[in-house]
């Protein structure tokens, strides 16, 4: 029933896209239309996706290799179940275990059941996305000649995340918050009874299934972004732009509620944060990058699966307000 659904979707999805191109090439056959915004809005709603999926592929397939032979008791050994030491592990752990935040909630929530402390599993799932090799690359890709940008969202990235951290740590918030039952965010079943012991060749065919079930997606929200992109920018004067650049504060709010909409995957976003940098300044730029990977709609949902509601909706404003001031002053300062 399950394959049924997903062929269904993908045939609908490439009908849907069919069906869509034909119009446009009717448009753009027809003289009489003035097709400038058209090509503008083609042009880069085409170069995001170029630019990002190869990423994304890279990425989803990184991610999938670990759900399959990765076990919980090796990622948990590795972390501290103390605090201290296990903050530093946390915040550097992206880098040996580049997960990008589209599945970073399920390894975040087994870190929890496994004994890890909450503030040391939160440290890692917002520090992760951002610090993953395969994101710097892509950041680095998408900002030619300023490598400035892959380094302020590394490091706000991680001031941010140890930041939030060390704040449920004061407030002393731990497991309990945790619901009790079925691993929502969690695949089918355990990780280690999914696949400890298959062969080799099932292991295989579940790195390319559960790859390709995860490209599809997350696919779809780098498409919404990339399409939302380029209407935005082709609809809105860049007047508009101007001006809200002179409101203190108000494009920094504009561009994080963007990408909490967007939900686009770390490993790609960059090429859609890059898209804005020509209307607006460093600042708002990071805060798209920086807060994105750490609260979209997708890792709610998945949180909202794991988490009691209160401690979810704590969360998501505490990440988003330790994000805007930090953004805000940081630009203020240095930018």
């Amino acid at each position: 029933m399950h394959e049924k659904d997903s062929t269904g979707g993908i045939i609908s999805g490439i009908m849907l896209f069919a069906a869509g191109y034909f119009l446009f090439s009717l448009f753009r056959a027809a003289d009489t239309f003035d097709i400038t915004g058209i090509k503008v809005f083609n042009t880069i709603f085409i170069s995001i996706l170029m630019q990002a999926l190869p990423f994304m592929l890279v990425g989803v397939f990184v991610s999938s290799a670990m759900h399959v032979y990765l076990s919980d008791e090796m990622l948990v050994r590795i972390f501290p179940l103390r605090n201290g030491i296990g903050f530093l592990t946390a915040m550097l752990g992206g880098i040996f275990f580049p997960v990008c935040e589209c599945a970073i909630v399920p390894v975040a929530v087994r870190l929890v059941k496994k004994g890890v402390a909450m503030p040391v599993a939160l440290v890692f799932m917002f520090s992760a996305p951002i610090i993953n090799p395969i994101v710097i690359i892509s950041t680095l890709y998408a900002f030619p000649g300023h490598p400035e940008a892959a380094l302020l969202r590394v490091g706000l990235g991680l001031f941010i995340a140890l930041v939030i951290g060390l704040i449920i740590l004061l407030l002393g918030i731990r497991t309990p918050l945790l619901t009790v039952g079925h691993d929502a965010a969690c695949c089918d079943c355990c990780h280690e009874e999914s696949f400890a012991h298959k062969s080799a060749g099932y292991k295989v065919r579940a790195l390319f299934s559960h790859a390709g079930d995860e490209f599809f997606d997350v696919g779809k929200y780098i498409i919404v972004g990339a399409f939302m992109t380029g209407l935005l920018q082709t609809i809105i004067p860049r007047s508009i732009f101007v001006d809200l650049l002179s409101r203190d504060g108000l494009s920094l709010f504009i561009m994080m509620i963007t990408a909490f909409l967007f939900s686009a995957c770390s490993t790609s976003d960059a090429f859609i944060a890059r898209s804005f940098l020509d209307r607006f300044s460093m600042g708002p730029v990071m805060g798209f990058m920086v807060f994105g990977p750490m609260m979209d709609i997708k890792n709610m949902l998945m949180l909202l699966g794991n988490f009691k509601k209160t401690f979810v909706l704590f969360l998501s404003v505490l990440v988003f307000l330790v994000n805007f001031i930090v953004l805000y002053f940081f630009e203020k300062m240095f930018l």
